[in-house]
């Protein structure tokens, strides 16, 4: 009896050896550097142009105001939901879910710009009207201007990391010992307000904000590397907000058109 006591014991000490490092490694996986990881890659934000092309006449001309603010965080930053931590003799698992807010900074071009591309793209392919930038030599009272706004512009997504460890013992010298890692990237969500304001000189013509909440799921599977864990979700960010982008301008573009056809 005391034999086999005395290897219960040594079972329980190797088996404790190992719970260690799992809890240890559990707790490196802080916010902070979760953070430092998802800031070292940049990610595009894309348009593609589906509407059908206008074919008709265009003879007037709509100058888009320079859009000076993004109205977006500057750092993506990370922060720990929560945390679950299971030590059991033979097996021993942990999970932590993180959340993410998308910032400017982990795009390539600001999102100013973006949207600015994306509305001349688009009305100047589906819509009865040119769309050029406006310059201070504009001073017609019957010139059309548009004055966009971006007021509200939030992106978010989560990150889950677990892992487990399998312990059999075989002997008092002999164990097997089996672990798994796995990350997942949770949906992103898009919440954006943009403000529109068509004027000719002192007229106003159309005054309204376009809403959208817009939610994207990943389509990949779980990862077991935390970095590529953290690309894949600023990369599903950034498409999220891509595509409530791409909603908002057609918006945008579609009532501009049937404005501007009936003047």
């Amino acid at each position: 009896m005391r034999t086999f006591n005395k290897w219960n014991m040594r079972i329980i000490k190797k088996i404790l050896i190992l719970i260690l490092p799992v809890i240890l490694f559990s707790a490196c996986r802080s916010s902070k550097s979760m953070q430092h990881e998802i800031r070292t890659f940049r990610s595009d934000l894309y348009y593609e142009l589906t509407s059908p092309e206008y074919l008709g006449e265009i003879n007037k001309t709509v100058y888009l105001n320079f859009i000076d603010y993004s109205n977006v965080d500057y750092h993506t930053t990370v922060k720990k939901k929560g945390m679950l931590i299971i030590p059991l003799i033979f097996f021993n698992h942990w999970w932590e879910e993180f959340n993410v807010v998308l910032g400017e900074s982990s795009l390539t071009q600001t999102y100013r710009e973006f949207l600015m591309e994306a509305l001349l793209t688009e009305c100047n392919s589906s819509t009865c009207f040119n769309l050029r930038h406006s310059n201070a030599d504009i001073v017609s009272e019957s010139v059309y201007i548009l004055d966009v706004k971006i007021v509200h512009n939030r992106t978010t997504s989560a990150i889950k990391l677990s892992n487990t460890v399998v312990f059999l013992p075989l002997s008092e010298n002999l164990h097997f010992d089996l672990g798994f890692s796995n990350g997942k990237v949770q949906p992103a969500v898009s919440d954006l307000y943009i403000n529109v304001r068509l004027t000719q000189g002192k007229n106003s013509l159309l005054e309204k904000v376009y809403p959208i909440h817009q939610k994207l799921s990943y389509i990949g599977g779980g990862l077991e590397n935390s970095l590529f864990v953290n690309e894949a979700c600023l990369d599903n960010m950034t498409e999220c907000l891509s595509v409530a982008t791409k909603k908002i301008v057609e918006d945008i573009s579609s009532e501009l058109h049937l404005l501007m056809l009936g003047r």
